[in-house]
């Protein structure tokens, strides 16, 4: 059997992502797009990578994950901060089960963290996913690094969408739904929110982010390691943040990659 990489070449790339003690992580991807790894058994991977990052960032680091459940939406099946299983790969489910870890409580579009920060992010926060004491505010707020395994950043970087919460940009709403949520052994009915299109925006073409990251580049440096048959890439949030509202401020479709002619009736 022929591999892609190996365990060797997975901590030096780990190694180049130039991750410092006491970091503050986000990490989200798709381990499985770097192919095969010459492991005994692939599903220590996940294991794997947590511990070569901590033997970095020590143990006043932080790693947060997403830990999405959007299957849940307009279900009656109840969130249970502990026990609802999360829809964002391998990595973020080891986390996800790790004794120490802090869940954001948010039945469709959570954020899960352990370590130092973990709690000061992932708890007391907002019913809504992004803005204010939403875990992108505080991740940014606490100069966190975005890493993206095996997935090209204008697939993952949903930042975007807390950039465009706070610019109010014309296109999307605060939706509110209901659901049941278990925590602990409570269970109580609560209103939470998603930022979503507009109904007259959803079958507007998209151009995926490009243009946000193409004027990203120009304004940060991106890291870009090799393993196996794809790349990790590693960049600075808070940075990647204040240039996107910058090209908010320029242009509040950028998400779109360009303005619709009739976009002032599309927005109603």
């Amino acid at each position: 059997m022929s591999f892609d990489y190996n365990l060797q070449d997975l901590k030096n790339s780990i190694k180049k992502l130039n991750l410092k003690k006491n970091d503050t992580i986000y990490i989200t991807g798709n381990l499985f797009n770097f192919g095969r790894i010459n492991l005994k058994n692939h599903k220590d991977l996940p294991k794997i990578i947590f511990k070569n990052i901590l033997k970095i960032i020590g143990k006043d680091g932080t790693i947060v994950v997403p830990t999405h459940s959007f299957k849940l939406v307009n279900s009656k099946k109840i969130f249970d901060l502990k026990k609802t299983p999360c829809e964002t790969g391998s990595f973020s489910s080891f986390i996800l089960k790790q004794k120490n870890c802090f869940r954001q409580i948010h039945p469709y579009s959570s954020s899960a963290a352990i370590g130092k920060n973990a709690k000061y992010i992932c708890t007391r926060n907002s019913r809504n996913v992004y803005g204010p004491r939403s875990p992108f505010d505080r991740m940014i707020k606490l100069n966190t690094k975005f890493i993206s395994l095996g997935m090209k950043i204008n697939n993952t970087c949903s930042q975007v969408h807390h950039a465009e919460f706070n610019m109010n940009v014309p296109y999307r709403f605060k939706k509110f739904f209901s659901h049941r949520v278990r925590i602990n052994r409570k269970v109580a009915k609560k209103i939470f929110y998603m930022f979503v299109l507009k109904e007259n925006f959803l079958k507007i073409k998209r151009n995926k982010n490009k243009k946000i990251i193409n004027f990203i580049k120009k304004k940060q440096n991106i890291i870009k390691q090799k393993l196996g048959c794809d790349y990790i890439y590693c960049y600075d949030l808070k940075a990647f943040y204040q240039s996107n509202l910058d090209l908010l401020k320029k242009d509040k479709f950028c998400w779109l990659g360009y303005k619709p002619k009739n976009h002032k009736s599309l927005a109603i």
